[in-house]
């Protein structure tokens, strides 16, 4: 599944394709064993311990493979689209995709969800193709397995709910149509919470009343499902809902004023600014503030030869901000989560138009 978010993962490094980091998460080996306990004992029973149990591993490195090709898929896409992708993981859940999302549009995020069930589609229509060659025998009968398997993916991704694909494509559908795009993750949002409801109604309660029993194993993985699709589809609720605080957010009255001053000019020039002084390279970006205390330790006799980059506090690196219209309030959070940094400097079409606190921002953001 793709995800804008760009969480940390915790696990094992596969490789590193094209740039982008894969890693298979440490929840997928618990994924991993499931499969061998469930499908292992029975295979085994047909064609022994160690055909069967093979069976088992052979289902079990199929699904990773899937999931792989499902995010690859969407990394790819996104690529495509100009997105820098942050990693692919492939965990207990699935898998995701990670990548930066600030330049999407309806059309090119709908692109990106779509893809990855679309690949597990492809990917089961040859598997079935294969099996109908083969006939009978072992391989065929492993190669439907793998058929249905990328199939239920497939179907089960675009299911019309947060986090699942089919989500993000009604995301993209609700955002073209209203322009908000927080509204819409919203609205996918809660599809996501009646979907499951949906779910844990027609696989347990239906069959509970009608007085038949479900199995017990249907019963976990029906719920673990369930749980996972509340957790995403209420995470997509809350982050819609703090997207569209910040569409209110009128970033140009939280600027104050600056004026650029380079880092070879001499310190003395300083008191001629009207404006808060942005120490900046050759190039005009923004590099950091002036160090008001290694300013007052410059003699009154050095002032004039003294350059400013002696007294300037470096900031950390992501603090420059470059504002883009219609996006100009998530650069600039992107802007103080990637500096960690409590001020940063904006800038419009390579000018530098002042800097921004996040007490101002944090502020604004409580009256909306």
């Amino acid at each position: 599944m793709a995800a804008p978010l760009d969480d940390t993962p915790r696990g094992i490094r596969l490789a590193t394709i094209g740039g982008v980091p894969v890693f298979l998460g440490w929840s997928w080996l618990l994924m991993g064993g499931l499969i061998l306990l469930l499908i292992g004992p029975s295979a085994a029973r047909v064609h022994g311990p160690a055909v069967g149990y093979g069976v088992a591993a052979v289902y079990a490195l199929a699904l990773l493979l899937s999931v792989l090709a499902h995010e690859a898929a969407h990394a790819v896409m996104a690529r495509t689209f100009g997105h820098t992708v942050h990693r692919v993981v492939a965990d207990l859940w699935g898998g995701h995709t990670t990548f930066e999302a600030t330049r999407g549009t309806p059309a090119t995020m709908a692109a990106i969800a779509i893809v990855g069930p679309l690949t597990n589609a492809l990917l089961g229509i040859v598997c079935f193709l294969l099996a109908a060659t083969l006939g009978d025998g072992l391989v065929a009968s492993v190669l439907g397995g793998i058929a249905f398997v990328n199939g239920a993916l497939a179907v089960l991704n675009m299911l019309p709910g947060l986090p699942l694909d089919g989500g993000q494509v009604v995301e993209s559908l609700v955002w073209g149509v209203t322009g908000d795009q927080g509204r819409a993750r919203v609205a996918a949002g809660v599809l996501g919470r009646v979907l499951v409801v949906a779910i844990v109604v027609g696989v347990v309660v239906l069959p509970l009343l009608r007085g038949q029993q479900p199995q017990l194993s249907t019963m976990v993985w029906t719920m673990f499902i369930a749980a996972f699709l509340w957790s995403g589809a209420s995470s997509a609720i809350a982050h819609g809902r703090a997207m569209g605080q910040l569409g209110r957010l009128d970033v140009p009255s939280l600027v104050e004023p600056a004026a650029p001053i380079g880092l070879d000019a001499p310190v003395a020039e300083l008191t001629s600014l009207r404006a808060l002084p942005v120490v900046v390279a050759a190039d005009g970006s923004p590099v950091g503030l002036v160090d008001h205390d290694a300013l007052r330790a410059v003699p009154p006799t050095a002032v004039g030869t003294t350059p400013v980059s002696a007294v300037v506090a470096r900031a950390p690196q992501g603090w420059a901000v470059e504002l883009t219209p219609g996006h100009e309030a998530t650069d600039l959070v992107r802007g103080f989560q990637e500096s960690r940094s409590r001020i940063v400097a904006v800038s419009e079409g390579g000018v530098l138009r002042g800097i921004v606190r996040v007490e101002r921002v944090n502020a604004a953001l409580a009256r909306n």
